[in-house]
């Protein structure tokens, strides 16, 4: 609609704002990547001086030529007097309310303007792929299909925006949260970790709002709870899945309202946390089976990122291994075979599986290079396959490192007959290492 000084005002579709849903301000360059500006709390002013939040380097543009922020209807665009003017979908407009996708031309450039989920869904491009690192924190990766994760994650991470991370076990949904929380602007706060799948059923509701003194047997004294002890900071609830129906609508609750109420206690203690998410279950199946709430999912369903198992990217092998060795504070090289053998494993056990295997060779080779005999705590076989083909001393690829040495140990020596000395040489380490190990694990046998 026309106004009366001759601009026309355009009101597009708003979006439901709140304090919660991520807008991003997106700079697209001619030959280089996309740029992403979170418009949080503060107005971003737009412009070709040097003090403005995006300063871009066009001619046409005014030294403060726009700004965006935040209001109760949406994300609110306004023109500062420029010279050359703002248009919204090829109008000139002095403010306007903007939706998911708009487009935003100042001088010769463009900016658009995207909103909550959408930006997880958004496809990288290959201006955008062309500028990720190969690595997110501590996760490491140079494949497309790890790129266009850190790619999303990058677009995300600097907000306040919820994110679900779903993938099998050992994937690294615990590394990706830990490094979303390093690069946030929460980095300086705490990082709180509560596990659903791993905390007692009957304790899970004091850990998640906390107690006061005398609330149930044993609680003899005030404990605040995981809400309250990542206050501005990140909570992860990994396995979220796994959380007990009834206490659903509790957490659901409690993320809506940014309040908890201790066990016990009367009133209400407010929080400020940014949530991050983990599962390896479908938790859209899990609606449908009647086993996760329908209100919760869509509470999580802000920016839901699928986390690839390692199978769908071994191209990454060679820079996962690196990257654990180095942990291990060794600089190897990996054979040709050792390195064939690892590809063709199916890894069932993911990532977590894979670091397990590099670290054990690495603690046992005395060589400048890793081998296929140095992994000896390693069989490259279906996932439950026992080693040797035989029914006891099965390792799981997601066990801890001193199970699957253990096990392994447990099936050389049981192959042959209890001697140690055969037992050692089928597994590449020394007699004397064989019996220190057996003395770790407190093992028997018959001596040779």
């Amino acid at each position: 609609m026309a106004s009366s000084s001759g601009e026309t005002t355009l009101i597009l579709k708003p979006d439901a704002m709140t304090p919660e849903v991520g807008a991003w301000l997106i700079v697209e360059r001619v030959g280089q990547p996309d740029k992403w500006i979170e418009i949080g709390d503060q107005p971003v002013v737009v412009g070709s001086g040097k003090g403005c939040t995006v300063s871009l380097p066009d001619p046409h543009v005014s030294n403060r030529h726009a700004e965006l922020f935040r209001s109760s209807a949406g994300i609110v665009v306004r023109d500062l007097g420029s010279s050359n003017g703002t248009r919204v979908a090829n109008i000139a407009v002095k403010e306007v309310v903007l939706s998911s996708g708009a487009v935003l031309t100042l001088g010769t450039t463009k900016l658009r303007l995207e909103l909550g989920s959408e930006v997880a869904r958004k496809p990288v491009g290959d201006r955008e792929l062309a500028g990720v690192a190969p690595r997110f924190g501590g996760a490491v990766g140079s494949s497309p299909t790890m790129r266009r994760l850190f790619a999303l994650l990058g677009r995300i991470a600097p907000s306040n925006l919820t994110v679900t991370l779903i993938g099998e076990t050992g994937t690294g949904k615990d590394v990706l949260a830990r490094a979303i929380h390093d690069v946030s602007p929460r980095a300086c706060g705490p990082f709180v970790v509560f596990d659903c799948a791993a905390a007692q059923p009957s304790l899970i509701e004091s850990e998640l709002f906390g107690h006061e003194k005398g609330a149930f047997t044993n609680a003899i004294a005030a404990r605040s709870g995981v809400f309250e002890r990542a206050h501005r900071g990140t909570l992860f609830i990994d396995e979220i899945g796994e959380m007990p129906l009834d206490l659903q609508p509790k957490l659901l609750r409690a993320l809506e309202s940014r309040q908890v109420q201790r066990l016990g206690g009367q009133g209400e203690r407010p929080f400020d946390v940014r949530i991050v998410a983990a599962t390896n279950r479908n938790l859209s199946k899990r609606v449908d089976a009647g086993t996760f709430r329908k209100d919760l999912y869509f509470r999580l369903s802000t920016a839901i990122l699928q986390v690839p198992p390692l199978r769908d990217h071994l191209d990454d092998l060679p820079d996962l291994i690196v990257h654990f060795l180095a942990q291990e504070g060794r600089s190897l090289t990996v054979t040709a075979p050792a390195m064939e053998l690892l590809r063709n494993h199916q890894w069932p056990g993911n990532v977590r599986e894979l670091k397990n295997v590099v670290h054990s060779a690495a603690a046992l080779t005395v060589d400048r290079e890793l081998d296929v005999k140095d992994l000896v705590f390693f069989q490259s076989r279906p996932a439950g396959k026992a080693i040797g083909g035989g029914t006891s001393g099965t390792i799981d690829g997601s066990q801890s490192l001193k199970d699957q040495e253990k096990a392994a140990i447990q099936q050389a020596l049981q192959e042959h007959g209890g001697n140690r000395t055969r037992a050692a040489r089928s597994l590449g380490i020394a007699i004397s290492t064989l019996y220190t190990k057996i003395k770790k694990y407190c093992l028997s046998s018959d001596d040779e």
